[in-house]
Formats: structure tokens, C-alpha cells, sequence
């Protein structure tokens, strides 16, 4: 009969260091959307409960760590853009998706705020804000085919429109348990109003590439 073989002995010291990676992002993510980048990392290190050196093991830099930290909120909104596809009603794909967006922005400071361009130069990042305009650019045509969302708007420009919504928290200083007011929702059905094909006039100008926008971002991040 076989035996069983013996669990490597570094099994449990593997699945400690994971462990605390998982810790260590979880108090980041927490820490980054109540400050903003600024935050210490000794204070990041304390939330998690561990100490400067295993947080660095994981993370050399702070840059790592905010990369990280970032890409984790990236997967949330990609599994928001993925249920919003899946809808049966594409307007209510499109609200889910903007409100969600918006709603990230309110509450998280790094989100909303300038984390260095540094961020933007990093391929895995890029590729990402990439992907996500793909994938409400499959959304935005999805609601242009069902007469929902007016023809003349592209990907490219959500991005701008969130971010507008995004400035009514900026200029609003009160802070209500790490959320700001809701004062964003207003703005974004103003937002959401102008999507609409109703009403709606031609736009002047013409919309941004992916390259100008990844380009504006960057700019607005090295300030």
C-alpha cells in the first residue's frame, strides 16, 4: 500500500507569509482610502500587525505596495464591469458601472487622489486601465445599440465624466466615517441625465485616444 508522503516542512512558514502579504494589503487598501498616498508605512505596518521587515520582504518599495493596492481595487471594479455586462437592461449596466466608479472615489483618497507617476510607467497598470476601457467600451456600445446612451460618446470619454462627479468630493472637506457626503450622487445623475440620447446636442470637439488619456493621467499624477 502507498503510503502518504510527509507535508514539506516549509508548508506552514509559506502559508504564514501569505498570510501576512494578505494582512499587509488589507491594511494598506484601508489605511491609503482613509489618508490618501501619503500615509506612513510604519502605520501600515502597525494596522497589519507585523513588522517594518515582513512588510518590505513582501513589498520593497512603497510604490510596490500602492501598485498593489491599486490592482486589488481594479479587480473589484472589473467585477463590477463584468455584472454590469451581464445584465439584462444595458442602462442599468451603465448606472451600476458609473455609480460604482463614483462611489469608489468618495471613499477611497488613493483612488481619487495623485499616487506618482511612477504608477503609470508600470506596464501592469497600464495594461489594466487598458483592459478596463475595453470592457466599458463592450458596455457603452452594448446601451449605443439599445438606443439608451447617446451615439457620440466613447470609452475614453467615462473616464472624464467620473471624474467630474469625483470633483464634487474633492471640494467637499467634510469627512463622515472615511466617506465623504453624498453629495457625488447628485452630480453624477446630472452626469447620467446627459448620457441619455433625449435632448441630447452634438458634442464640439472630438474625444480623447486611449494614449492621450493614459497621458493626461500621468500628467495630473507628476504634480
Amino acid at each position: 500500500m502507498k503510503t502518504e508522503e510527509p507535508l514539506p516542512v516549509d508548508r506552514p512558514r509559506r502559508a504564514d507569509a501569505l498570510r501576512n502579504r494578505e494582512r499587509v494589503l488589507e491594511a494598506a487598501q484601508a489605511a491609503f482610502a482613509e489618508a490618501g498616498p501619503d500615509v506612513a508605512v510604519a502605520e501600515i505596518a502597525r494596522r497589519a500587525g507585523v513588522g517594518a521587515g515582513t512588510l518590505f520582504r513582501h513589498f520593497p518599495t512603497k510604490d510596490d505596495l500602492l501598485v498593489a493596492v491599486l490592482e486589488r481595487t481594479f479587480d473589484g471594479m472589473q467585477d463590477v464591469v463584468d455584472r454590469a455586462l451581464a445584465m439584462d437592461d444595458p442602462w442599468e449596466g451603465i448606472v451600476l458601472a458609473m455609480t460604482a466608479t463614483a462611489e469608489q472615489q468618495a471613499c477611497d483618497r488613493t483612488f481619487l487622489e495623485a499616487v506618482g507617476p511612477a504608477l503609470f510607467s508600470t506596464e501592469s497598470f497600464r495594461e489594466r486601465n487598458v483592459r478596463m476601457l475595453e470592457r466599458l467600451g463592450q458596455l457603452l456600445r452594448r446601451a449605443q445599440d439599445a438606443g439608451q446612451v447617446r451615439p457620440d460618446l466613447t470609452p475614453e470619454d467615462l473616464p472624464f465624466l467620473v471624474a467630474a462627479v469625483g470633483g464634487a468630493t474633492e471640494k467637499c472637506p467634510m469627512q463622515v466615517d472615511g466617506c465623504a457626503p453624498d453629495l457625488w450622487r447628485r452630480y453624477l445623475c446630472v452626469v447620467l441625465d446627459g448620457l441619455r440620447p433625449e435632448g441630447a446636442h452634438p458634442l464640439p470637439g472630438v474625444p480623447p485616444t486611449v494614449e492621450q488619456l493614459m497621458a493626461a493621467k500621468a500628467r495630473k499624477h507628476a504634480r
